[in-house]
């Protein structure tokens, strides 16, 4: 394969779209694209071979089937039909199908699908608020002139026409309101839409980052690799230091996991773990990441403490909140680390197993209200060259886990952040 075929086929499997090269027949005989994780998540290869018409629901068949048999005549098809992923999601798809000719006949069809879920919801939304304004506003400029009507009637019998002329200024107040509410919709819809604009823009960047990342970590893998097999040959510092080298590639193996799972390009793997444990190795290392002046205490209650989350995840939702807790106390100070167990109740209503419970508390400056408030919010930080991110993050990877994220600060005091999750009733191994 040469240079500039590589390059290319780098970016057709870095695409969010779902990529298909399909034969006369409509049969799958080439995949691409993250978009394909869709379909199927544990590889695109599981589509080879499959008619494409078999992936679409019974009711659609009919529909994708002309849209072929359209494109066999050489035309270019374009739809959007919903489509229900490998895990039972309805989503709405926009398809390109398009024919390939070789020497004067049909060879294949490009088959390239997109994600348009948010922009089909965004639009339906904008509808039904349009539909509900408009109805408003129909109805109150009938009232508007049965109210006028009725009022001209009684200014030619009664000389008090005083109260009438101000009651059709309230209804025209009240339809300049309305009028007033749907620009301000508009502007909201228009700002929802830069915003997912944005988004995308975003995990195109960071997906693209992830993977170069994750290419350069297989060169350190390698060598550390190397060294472990001579590990015999080292001082015990050096063997340690070598142990702490290993987890931080570990840790940085998550973290691209964690990136690609922000930006859509690598599925969640939820697995049942005991939380404590978790903690305790989590902790090792983060005791060597915050550095000496920064001391990490742990209290961990007897027993079994099973969740249902994915470790990599949960490690990377710890260290973001240590690593909030070390610039809180302006790195040097304690983090106190809980672990533990609490009744029905709390976060979640729908959680009727008990609740498991992982806090970090600090004795920094404390947050005020109007901080707390928006803590979660995507972009918002308080940190000069902070990306407002990261617990964004951790709130996203909580409640994926059917929990929730509380918090207890005050200024002056320090912050304490739980993170609690549903107790999982399955067994462990």
């Amino acid at each position: 394969m040469s240079e500039g075929e590589g390059r290319y086929r780098q970016f057709v499997e870095a695409s969010t779209d779902c990529m298909k090269e399909l034969d006369r027949d409509g049969v799958i005989r080439f995949v691409a694209g993250m978009g394909c994780l869709a379909l199927a998540p544990e590889g695109g290869d599981r589509l080879i071979g499959m008619p494409w018409l078999a992936l679409w629901p019974d009711e659609a068949r009919d529909m994708v089937a002309r849209v072929l048999e359209r494109a066999a005549a050489g035309e270019r098809v374009d739809f959007v039909s919903p489509r229900r992923t490998s895990l039972g999601a309805m989503r709405w798809w926009e398809v390109t199908v398009a024919p390939v000719v070789a020497a004067d006949a049909l060879d294949h069809f490009i088959v390239i699908s997109r994600d348009v879920t948010e922009r089909v919801e965004l639009q339906v939304a904008l509808e039904s608020i349009n539909e509900l304004l408009q109805a408003r506003l129909n109805e109150s400029v009938a009232r508007s002139a049965n109210a006028s009507t009725r009022y001209g009637t009684l200014l030619e019998r009664l000389e008090d026409e005083h109260g009438a002329r101000r009651e059709a200024e309230r209804r025209v107040d009240g339809l300049a309101g309305q009028l007033d509410m749907a620009n301000r919709a508009l502007a909201l819809a228009e700002a929802a839409t830069h915003q997912a604009q944005k988004q995308h823009a975003i995990g195109q960047l960071v997906s693209g980052i992830a993977h170069d990342f994750n290419n350069m970590l297989q060169t350190v893998i390698v060598s550390l690799s190397g060294l472990q097999e001579a590990a015999d040959e080292l001082t015990p510092h050096q063997r340690r230091m070598l142990n702490y080298a290993v987890e931080g590639t570990r840790h940085a193996t998550a973290l691209t996991r964690r990136l690609l799972a922000f930006a859509r390009s690598q599925p969640e793997r939820a697995e049942p773990m005991d939380l404590g444990e978790v903690v305790a190795n989590f902790v090792d290392f983060a005791r060597h990441a915050m550095s000496g002046r920064v001391g990490i205490e742990v209290f961990r209650q007897p027993g079994d403490l099973p969740v249902w989350v994915d470790r990599h995840h949960l490690e990377q939702a710890l260290m973001n909140v240590c690593l909030n807790a070390r610039d809180a106390m302006e790195g040097h100070g304690e983090i106190v680390i809980e672990v533990g167990e609490r009744p029905m109740g709390g976060v979640r209503e729908s959680v009727r197993t008990g609740q498991v419970f992982v806090s970090v508390a600090d004795n920094g400056g404390g947050m005020p209200e109007e901080v707390r408030d928006r803590l979660f919010e995507p972009y918002f930080t308080t940190k000069e060259g902070g990306s407002g991110l990261g617990l964004a993050q951790v709130y996203g990877m909580v409640a994926q886990a059917g929990g929730g994220v509380e918090i207890e600060s005050e200024s002056g005091v320090g912050t304490k952040v739980r993170l609690v999750f549903p107790r999982y009733a399955g067994p462990l191994d």
